[in-house]
């Protein structure tokens, strides 16, 4: 089960840096996601709701089923939302602790742009730590990168990048962008679900 807790954290894990100079953002993001290696053809979606400082992710995912956190970058704190057999749970992370840094992957702007999923999107080579493989990535520069769902240190939200983790390298392609005014209640933590640490959760769910 802790193993299980360190799996959802990383593979939901979001930082909170913010950018100056970038228009707020109300609306969703669906992305898809392909698992390159190892290969795995199962689909996957990771959708994204955004209202000013608030981010709901919810990924869909073929290992670990749906997955869902509740972002609050002003306050700097996430909850991700697990559901067992002894109760439902909203984990409480402190987003100072993320490591999304400019010590982990480095940048550079290239020439060459593209349209995806109707929108502009820019070059960039990124090259991350301890990786010899460079990487191009699609961003849009009109839109804060905060809003998405890593790399928080580019210019602008990520169209089309790739993770890499414990689970592989991941491959994330926008698929619908959609401008609209989110309830609120979208980003509200359920009321049957008890917030705790990521400690008291192993705690909660290893008691006999």
């Amino acid at each position: 089960m802790q193993k299980l807790a360190i799996i959802l954290f990383s593979t939901l894990s979001l930082s909170c840096f913010s950018q100056k100079n970038k228009a707020a953002f109300s609306g969703e993001l669906l992305y898809n996601i392909e698992k390159l290696s190892p290969a795995d053809s199962t689909p996957s979606k990771m959708l994204i709701y955004a209202k000013d400082s608030l981010l709901k992710v919810i990924n869909f995912s073929s290992i670990l089923g749906k997955q869902e956190m509740i972002k609050h970058l002003r306050l700097n704190r996430s909850y991700v939302l697990v559901s067992t057999t002894r109760g439902n749970f909203a984990i409480k992370n402190d987003l100072n602790t993320d490591k999304d840094t400019v010590e982990t992957y480095t940048f550079k702007k290239k020439f060459g742009r593209t349209k995806i999923a109707g929108i502009r999107a820019k070059r960039i080579l990124v090259t991350l730590t301890g990786i010899e493989k460079k990487f191009i990535f699609y961003y849009h520069p009109k839109i804060n990168a905060k809003y998405g769902s890593a790399y928080q240190n580019l210019p602008g939200l990520l169209l089309e990048y790739y993770v890499v983790n414990e689970n592989g390298l991941i491959k994330y392609t926008l698929e619908n962008i959609k401008h609209s005014d989110v309830p609120l209640g979208i980003f509200m933590i359920p009321t049957d679900y008890k917030k705790v640490s990521l400690e008291e959760f192993i705690q909660e769910v290893s008691a006999q």
